[in-house]
């Protein structure tokens, strides 16, 4: 996965989501991410900061 992308969508849940929701993310971030992009980067977030 391009590095820019990762960051770009771990930022997302990081500091502007209101919630985990993958359906909430692909309509902020816009047509530019995949949804099995954004559900595995999801995934990282969650394992990193959920720990």
């Amino acid at each position: 996965m391009d590095p820019d992308i990762l960051e770009d969508i771990y930022t997302y849940f990081k500091e502007e989501a209101d919630s985990d929701s993958v359906n909430d993310a692909l309509k902020a971030l816009g047509p530019d991410y995949t949804e099995l992009e954004i559900r595995l980067v999801r995934i990282k977030f969650i394992s990193e900061l959920g720990n």
